[in-house]
């Protein structure tokens, strides 16, 4: 997982650069939000000028997986007091959350896993923000030509392929994909807001009817 970390965080702190942000206030984003998908889509539309709430807005968005993940880690956390819990919380990522998962399905008993979930948490924000640290100072230095902002893909592509399981998880995926090139030309980025809302209805409607019976 940390060697995934890097290169994204790399290209996270050139972006920050690149739209116009101090190397000073893309480590500041990226320190106070810690989420890797949410940090571009910001640098993406402070680039282009967008309104603020807009930006806001689509960060927002893109980060409602998380609302998931953390109700599906709640019942491991109930015994924590709430400073455990909003610590966790803020240090939670994609990585982390699979990680923690896996590990509070092994045998065993499971009350003290929480310090591996925080162990496997700060290491991945200690990295990130080192990464995102080394692409802001340098990013005015890398050339275009490198085409950097690829390893995002490539980073996303390999975090959404092993989440695909269900008919649900596919059809959320195709149907965002679609939006997102069909929308594609739509000011302050807005393709990218209407693919993650288009994907999360379609996912949500098709496992709401596999409970019903119906699919």
């Amino acid at each position: 997982m940390v060697l995934g970390t890097v290169p994204f965080g790399f290209v996270a702190g050139v972006a920050a650069v690149a739209a116009g942000m101090t190397a000073a206030q893309g480590i500041a984003l990226s320190v106070f939000s810690f989420s890797g998908i949410a940090q571009l889509v910001a640098s993406q539309l402070i680039a282009v000028h967008s309104p603020v709430l807009v930006t806001i807005a689509a960060a927002f968005v893109v980060s409602l997986r998380l609302l998931m993940y953390s109700a599906a880690i709640a019942p491991q956390l109930a015994h924590l007091d709430w400073r455990w819990r909003a610590g966790l919380s803020f240090l939670m990522t994609d990585q982390s959350f699979a990680s923690a998962m896996q590990r509070y399905g092994a045998p065993g008993d499971p009350a003290n896993r929480h310090w591996h979930f925080l162990g496997a948490a700060s290491t991945l924000y200690g990295t990130w923000q080192v990464a995102v640290a080394i692409g802001a100072v340098a990013g005015a230095r890398i050339p275009a030509e490198w085409s950097l902002d690829f390893a995002v893909v490539l980073t996303f592509i390999a975090l959404l392929v092993p989440a695909v399981r269900t008919r649900a998880d596919l059809a959320a995926a195709i149907v965002a994909a679609a939006i997102a090139l069909a929308a594609a030309g739509l000011p302050y980025r807005l393709a990218l807001v209407a693919a993650t809302i288009g994907g999360i209805a379609v996912g949500l409607g098709i496992e709401a009817g596999r409970r019903r019976g119906a699919l």
